[in-house]
């Protein structure tokens, strides 16, 4: 994902035909005043904001059989099984929003819920999800059986047809995550982030060029497209900006670009399954390794630079032999 690709409106610009649905869902954001992002995409086009609205307008009024706690599982399974980043965090804050706990939520989108019953609902969610609204018998009758109606299950159809609508559009217009939502991604220990997170700051020259590097060739999702560039890469953050002199937080320290290629105290590690499958995909995407993969140490690993020189070691473990 590069930067996104429509105007993200305000209530100023956005086209006479979506603006009082935007200003209605800016009553609702978690920014105030402020429409998400998505939505201020949306509006950019009469079509897809009102197509959206009509559908969520339908469902709020007419939806009667699924508690707000189910439809907000249904929203955030769908995502998931999309994997979609954007919207995964957006339905991780609803779900929290519904009364679902953290671990609850980290659950729910590893498709692993505790309660059997909702979890054969949302079998039947990711079948929609995968399979074109194809759910094999088996899984339709786990869900009968476990209590289902078939009310229940056409409306779960219906919640799961209008993420994948959101989903859909947020991949189209490569929308860039709100900052409320940036909690909800996925900490470097696995778990949905609240509180505490540990991200790599790198300096550099130019943050278009790291911010290509990072998405094009190793395949990071571009959460901000800069000032400061914002990369989740797996289960780890990168941010990274240019450098600065001293200030009063911290005096004395200047942030640079590493000045000696050849000199290193830092390196990214990012350990794989299968280190010559990566190296030969990195590569031919244009990264420049130091060597091909080298067993070492119970290890195979080896070496490459960033434009700005960073070093990044790419590695599999090797498991001992007896």
């Amino acid at each position: 994902m590069t930067s996104s690709r429509f105007p993200v409106h305000t209530l100023d610009s956005a086209p006479v035909a979506t603006r009082p649905v935007l200003e209605v869902l800016a009553q609702l954001s978690p920014i105030p005043g402020q429409p998400i992002n998505l939505h201020a995409q949306m509006a950019h086009s009469p079509s897809v904001l009102l197509s959206y609205m009509a559908m969520r307008q339908a469902l709020e009024e007419n939806a009667a059989t699924l508690d707000r706690k189910t439809r907000s599982a249904i929203l955030l399974t769908v995502a998931s099984a999309e994997d979609t980043g954007y919207t995964t965090a957006l339905n991780s804050a609803i779900a929290a929003q519904a009364g679902w706990s953290e671990s609850e939520i980290q659950d729910l989108r590893a498709h692993e819920p505790d309660d059997r019953r909702l979890a054969a609902l949302l079998a039947v969610v990711r079948a929609v999800t995968h399979s074109v609204g194809r759910v094999d018998e088996a899984t339709w009758q786990a869900a009968r059986t476990a209590g289902w109606s078939e009310d229940q299950l056409a409306e779960a159809f219906a919640f799961a047809g209008l993420t994948h609508y959101v989903d859909a559009f947020a991949n189209f217009a490569q929308s860039e995550l709100d900052s409320p939502f940036v909690r909800f991604t996925v900490s470097t220990n696995g778990h949905v982030d609240t509180d505490t997170r540990l991200t790599h700051l790198l300096i550099v020259e130019d943050q278009d060029r790291t911010r290509g590097f990072y998405e094009q060739v190793l395949g990071a999702t571009v959460i901000r497209a800069r000032d400061p560039v914002i990369l989740q890469f797996h289960n780890s953050w990168i941010v990274a900006n240019v450098g600065g002199p001293p200030t009063d937080d911290k005096p004395a320290v200047t942030l640079v670009p590493p000045l000696q290629v050849e000199l290193a105290s830092y390196a990214l590690n990012v350990r794989v399954a299968d280190v010559q499958s990566v190296y030969e995909v990195w590569r031919s995407r244009g990264a420049h390794f130091l060597t091909p993969p080298i067993a070492r140490d119970g290890e195979i690993r080896c070496y490459l630079r960033d434009p700005d020189g960073h070093l990044i070691e790419l590695g599999q473990s090797v498991p001992a032999t007896r």
